[in-house]
């Protein structure tokens, strides 16, 4: 037997088209959030992030220039056993209930990661002296990576594009014009590691402890053919070197030259050179707790 159709009341057809209009409203609605959300996560969420990064870079740079006023106090004072600690902040944490990763860092001591060499004027005689140094790396998420060292006393900031050095070291230039002699001086600080903490990584914040151990060399040497510093930062040297001589003597009294990995000052036309060369040993470690060796 066929069903009889019975036609919807005006009241029920109006209660059918507002339970569509109200499903199309949710997904609307839905929709709309989604791409709100998705809009604040591409575009929004990076800057901030690149912002808090950027920030934290600041931090850890400002954290390595005490630091190294800290070592140069350390270096001029040589009171020995007063260790001091010096926080660096390794990382940032990421944005809470919103997808974002966090910047981790390293910050390490490496022993004899660099080499300063003295030539005397016979060629033969080169005296080699390996320098250790304190580096710390970023490994961001959203801003340019950077690495901070303090090396042979002095601190430099380097990115992919190149290095730059922040705080000069303790290199003085004097030029006797009377009789062409140019005398430099030259306070290295080598860092030497105690025990096993020499590394950290993460991002939370650690303490460096320096302290004065002794001054290993102090010497003058006397007719020096050619200086040579062996470190990968080397166009920071050059650039301050470079700048140093400039203000003493000619051009063309001196030849100073970037290799990429080393930079030799040598080729001292009508000079007589001598330098007073003298060794700091600052001694280091990584994290809470003096370990004595």
């Amino acid at each position: 037997m066929q069903k009889k159709y019975t036609p919807k009341t005006k009241s029920q057809l109006i209660k059918s088209n507002n339970a569509v209009v109200g499903v199309v409203t949710a997904v609307l609605l839905i929709g709309l959030i989604v791409a709100v959300i998705s809009l604040i996560q591409t575009i929004y969420i990076p800057k901030i992030m690149e912002q808090r990064e950027a920030e934290h870079m600041d931090k850890v740079a400002e954290q390595f220039t005490y630091l190294t006023s800290v070592i140069d106090g350390q270096a001029a004072d040589q009171s020995k056993n007063l260790p001091v600690a010096t926080s660096v902040t390794l990382g940032s944490k990421e944005l809470p209930y919103m997808l974002s990763i966090k910047a981790f860092g390293t910050l390490q001591i490496l022993d004899n990661a660099r080499f300063i060499n003295i030539t005397l004027s016979d060629g033969t005689t080169v005296e080699s002296f390996p320098i250790g140094v304190i580096s710390y790396s970023s490994i961001n998420g959203y801003f340019l990576d950077q690495t901070y060292t303090y090396e042979a006393g002095a601190m430099i900031v380097s990115q992919t594009e190149g290095n730059l050095m922040m705080v000069r070291p303790s290199l003085f230039i004097e030029y006797d014009s009377t009789h062409n002699i140019l005398n430099l001086t030259f306070d290295v600080v080598n860092i030497t590691s105690v025990g096993q903490k020499t590394i950290a990584s993460g991002f939370g914040t650690y303490p460096i402890q320096t302290e004065f151990y002794q001054v290993s060399t102090n010497v003058t040497y006397t007719a020096i053919h050619d200086v040579t510093i062996e470190t990968p930062l080397s166009n920071a040297w050059y650039m301050f070197t470079d700048s140093l001589l400039k203000t003493t003597v000619n051009d063309n009294q001196y030849d100073l030259t970037d290799t990429g990995h080393s930079l030799v000052l040598d080729a001292f036309s009508g000079l007589t050179v001598n330098i007073n060369y003298k060794i700091i040993d600052i001694r280091a470690q990584i994290g809470p707790g003096w370990v004595q060796q």
